[in-house]
């Protein structure tokens, strides 16, 4: 039997008591889910810019394996091509260009082997939809008359996280500081290679209310001296580099579109039919439209 004396907890201490635990439960719920979210987007982040390290670096790597054939000539077959689809985190543009090598193809294709063009464009789509940087690559030598890159070459995707794709172009080296650079944000002379490239890739952000990340790199080519100024070498005369159009017939001449000297390789050392060697061409880049002579400077 209880003495006089003792006593129990009344209602309205248990009462606080459960809403002083409640308090705390809430209090400890919320700041586990912080700490989650940043965690999450401490990772979305780590693997965005991972992943656009290995983008840039391929892209980077393309663009300095341009192939421009040494013909003394200006080839658009060989050009590079731009189309500007706005600026910021928006932009949507657009590159081609023939390149050699595995950047952005890959070592275990055949393309890897010959000179080949690619096209990078971005791919609109959201989060959960199918979207991000995509490339194109094909090689247009020997293929068939109504051979059209947009339907007959199937595109496959680099990167899902970039939403945004800006490029800018440096046609020649400037005199002025690197601040007061006018970079282009059209590129005209689609018979020859500018010589330095910026690309911005815009990443995914991890919040979908927060801006994405920019990722740049200014990227020089090796050979746009060549393209823009090609030397006429002697007995080239009425011979036809790589992939050439005949100005009388503005058709390659040949079988395959090919001719060669004897030896049967074309200027600029790419084998040709009948040699051999396996050929190694670049796409028509404005098949329908003679090569540019002589050896002047870009045309528009």
């Amino acid at each position: 039997m209880c003495g006089r004396n003792s006593r129990g907890f009344t209602l309205l201490e248990l009462v606080m008591a459960v809403m002083i635990m409640s308090i705390m439960m809430l209090l400890s719920f919320f700041c586990f889910d912080a700490v989650v979210q940043s965690w999450n987007a401490g990772i979305e982040m780590a693997d965005s810019m991972a992943q656009a390290d290995y983008v840039m670096e391929q892209i980077v790597s393309g663009l300095r394996s341009s192939f421009y054939p040494d013909a003394g000539i200006q080839v658009e077959q060989y050009g590079f091509q731009h189309t500007d689809g706005g600026e910021g985190p928006d932009a949507a543009d657009s590159i081609s260009w023939t390149k050699i090598g595995r950047a952005l193809v890959g070592e275990r294709t055949q393309l890897a082997e010959v000179p080949h063009r690619v096209s990078l464009y971005v791919e609109p789509g959201g989060r959960d939809d199918e979207g991000g940087l995509m490339v194109k690559a094909w090689r247009d030598a020997l293929q068939v008359e109504d051979f059209e890159p947009e339907k007959d070459v199937k595109p496959f995707m680099l990167a899902p996280r970039v939403v945004g794709f800006d490029c800018r172009i440096l046609k020649e080296p400037s005199s002025k500081n690197a601040d007061e650079v006018e970079w282009e944000d059209e590129w005209k002379f689609s018979n020859s290679i500018p010589y330095k490239v910026s690309v911005t890739l815009y990443m995914r952000p991890a919040k979908d209310d927060n801006e994405p990340l920019a990722v740049t790199r200014d990227i020089q080519i090796p050979l746009w001296d060549l393209s823009q100024n090609p030397q006429k070498k002697e007995g080239d005369k009425g011979t036809l580099g790589t992939g050439l159009l005949d100005s009388r017939t503005n058709r390659r001449p040949g079988a395959g579109g090919l001719t060669a000297p004897p030896g049967g390789v074309a200027p600029g050392g790419v084998p040709v039919p009948g040699s051999g060697a396996t050929q190694g061409g670049g796409p028509r880049g404005g098949a329908g439209a003679p090569a540019q002579g002589g050896s002047g400077g870009p045309t528009q």
